[in-house]
């Protein structure tokens, strides 16, 4: 009701323009060209920064970060260059945006959401391009961050969309915040009567080992006794890995050569139900 008393109100006051003359087949065509213009520019520059990215892999969140401010920008521009080219006078262009936000009021509220979180997005930057985040139950690296909303693609190569607006209202958390290392934790269950000096004194050979440790950066082993349904120890290796795109699979390397030597040693031999033979 309110809504609709507000709009007959602008109505009135708005000066009576005949905005039919302006929409001629040329100004069309022009604000056709606007946009098709800001598309192709946005994809190659797109592309040509995904190439300089992949040129110097150390650099390439420096470089994405680039990517969603550029698109943004683009499409607000083109977006005011065409009100500005359809709505040529000042008394058309107040009647054009009055008209802009009355539909907003009556439907569009989730797009302008998006569009807003998009910006807070942008401005905020809790992730970018390149980024290994956890947003909800969605984990994965943030591929697109668009006006309405942001991809990311999880680890099992599944693409997932979220809308900027729900965006505001979740936690995200950031693994690499920018760079290309992340922290890995992988967990290994022992029997409890394991020695825990010998199985962290593992943890730290394994990690300190593996092709995708980043040297740079501290490992640390935790030796911890947990129960469920049974007790056991659990050794909780966390190290770093070199780029986070090999997450996975340093996870799979630390547990796969951690428990080779495990059994190696027969530290498994008493776990229930272990009936493997022992490798020589």
């Amino acid at each position: 009701m309110y809504l609709n008393y507000f709009a007959n109100l602008m109505l009135l006051e708005t000066p009576r323009v005949d905005l039919i003359r302006y929409f001629t087949l040329s100004r069309i065509a022009s604000v056709l060209l606007i946009f098709a213009a800001t598309w192709l520019l946005i994809r190659y520059s797109t592309k040509l920064l995904d190439l300089v990215s992949q040129r110097g892999p150390r650099a390439r969140f420096a470089v994405k970060w680039m990517e969603p401010v550029l698109r943004i920008g683009l499409w607000f521009l083109a977006g005011f260059a065409s009100f500005d080219l359809l709505a040529p006078s000042r008394e058309t262009f107040l009647a054009a945006v009055g008209s802009v936000a009355i539909a907003i009021g009556l439907g569009a509220q989730d797009l302008i959401k998006n569009l807003v979180g998009g910006l807070v997005v942008v401005a905020d930057r809790p992730y970018q391009l390149g980024d290994r985040v956890k947003i909800g139950p969605a984990y994965g690296e943030i591929d697109h961050i668009g006006l309405r909303s942001t991809k990311l693609t999880t680890p099992d190569d599944t693409r997932v969309t979220i809308p900027n607006s729900d965006i505001l209202n979740s936690e995200v958390f950031n693994a690499n915040s920018g760079v290309p290392d992340c922290q890995v934790v992988t967990d290994v269950m022992l029997p409890p009567r394991t020695d825990p000096a010998l199985a962290s004194r593992i943890g730290y050979e394994v990690a300190y080992t593996s092709p995708f440790t980043y040297l740079a950066k501290p490992v640390v082993v935790l030796v911890s006794d947990e129960f469920d349904r049974r007790p056991y120890m659990k050794v909780r290796i966390k190290a770093y890995v070199f780029d986070h795109r090999y997450e996975p699979r340093m996870q799979s390397d630390l547990t796969t050569r951690a428990k080779t030597e495990f059994l190696r040693l027969g530290l498994l031999d008493d776990w229930p139900g272990q009936n493997s033979p022992k490798p020589n």
